[in-house]
């Protein structure tokens, strides 16, 4: 399930497809992706989780996030 992002307009975003892979706090291993809906992650959380916040953090200390 996509999570839509408050701070980024997904839909058509040229990172749309794309996954990232980030470690979790007891050492797991997920995959973000952004979708035209949104983010979603592997972990087992049902709402926007802070896997999630940390990519799109990372996007907008971007230009043009």
């Amino acid at each position: 399930m996509a999570h839509k992002s408050e701070i980024i307009e997904t839909n058509g975003h040229p990172f749309v497809g794309i996954q990232w892979p980030v470690e979790g706090s007891k050492g797991n291993q997920y995959l973000v992706g952004m979708y035209d809906s949104g983010f979603d992650c592997t972990c087992i959380a049902f709402r926007k989780c802070k896997h999630i916040k940390a990519i799109e953090e990372r996007i907008c200390e971007e230009p043009n996030c």
